[in-house]
């Protein structure tokens, strides 16, 4: 029998995570792993020899060896960026809680700089992008960070388009993301380009993570980050409202349940939440609808009842006002990512 010699694709990509003190852990081994998992998708799934990696990861910091993380983890840097002088295939920046030191780094800055015509993309992880931000490379793009920096980058540069809301964002060959583990979502999408979108799905499922998160989807949750700020009694109407989204939840009948005046307990909750109850009812049922559309098959109509939609219209056109997306191709993404 005549054995047939697969062909396979010779494609090697260099991906570079540049580091610094005190930089977060996650920003930098998140990602990282990503391509790791898809150097084995690739191998399984016969796209590349066995021998092959299609991707070599280098940690790059200001000189080789260890480099302390924000948790106190050490990880080792295999060279300092000025021996990486050759262009690279993707060059990233992490990200850090305290990413001010980063931004001031004239050094570091002026060899991003330097790098950014011998790279075939450049992105940063989280509060990485404002370094690209300081260092000039990100004006006139759309980009991201985490939306605890979104406005201090929007009002520090304004020749940027800062877009909060977004996940990941991608300007030409500039990738931003947003916060912490959404340098895995961004990470994904560069395999989907470089591979193609089943082995970037197959990445997915072995690490038990979703293919794609719905666009424009926001970085936060309406309900823990909108937490009653100091009375107990309305974080106990917040969970409440989260578990009984199908009630009426109009504003008369909450404030009724808190024993005031409509108009008193509207006030009140906008003064402890930040936001009307009206917002934070839709942004509940909202989330409500996404959950239920993951985790059962009912029919868009069921979903809108049991989440305290008026019918499904209602709750599509909530869908599109908030994540830019639809409910059915919310499901979808989710049903292919499972």
């Amino acid at each position: 029998m005549n054995h047939v010699k697969p062909t396979y694709i010779q494609q090697h990509r260099h991906i570079a995570m540049l580091t610094y003190p005190d930089c977060m852990l996650i920003d930098v081994c998140g990602p990282m792993d990503v391509f790791n998992f898809a150097n084995h998708a690739l191998r399984q799934m016969g796209r590349v020899s066995p021998s092959e990696t299609s991707y070599t990861l280098t940690i790059v910091a200001e000189k080789s060896g260890p480099v302390k993380t924000s948790s106190g983890i050490c990880i080792i840097a295999d060279k300092g960026y000025e021996e990486l002088d050759k262009g690279v295939d993707t060059l990233l920046v992490t990200g850090s809680a305290s990413v001010e030191a980063a931004v001031q780094d004239t050094k570091m800055r002026n060899w991003l700089i330097h790098m950014m015509p011998k790279v075939r993309r450049m992105g940063s992880i989280c509060s990485g992008a404002l370094v690209l931000a300081e260092s000039g490379l990100l004006n006139g793009r759309k980009a991201t960070t985490h939306w605890m920096y979104c406005d201090e980058m929007a009002k520090q540069y304004s020749n940027i388009r800062v877009e909060p809301d977004k996940i990941f964002v991608r300007d030409g060959n500039m990738h931003t993301s947003g916060g912490v583990t959404a340098g895995i979502d961004l990470t994904l999408s560069l395999i989907e380009d470089d591979w193609g979108w089943e082995v970037a799905a197959g990445v997915a499922r072995a690490m038990l993570i979703f293919m794609r998160r719905p666009g424009g989807q926001s970085q936060f949750s309406s309900y823990v980050f909108n937490e009653a700020k100091t009375r107990k009694d309305f974080r106990d109407l917040q969970a409440w409202i989260v578990s009984n989204p199908q009630a009426d939840l109009g504003v008369e009948q909450l404030a009724e349940r808190m024993a005031m005046s409509p108009r008193n307990f509207s006030r009140l909750f906008c003064q402890e939440i930040g936001v009307t109850p009206a917002k934070f009812v839709e942004g509940i049922r909202l989330e409500a609808a996404r959950n239920m559309m993951l985790q059962t098959d009912l029919p868009m109509e069921s979903v809108a009842a049991n989440c305290g939609f008026s019918n499904a219209e209602q709750m599509r056109r909530t869908f599109q006002r908030l994540l830019k997306t639809t409910p059915q191709e919310h499901r979808s993404y989710f049903k292919i990512a499972g």
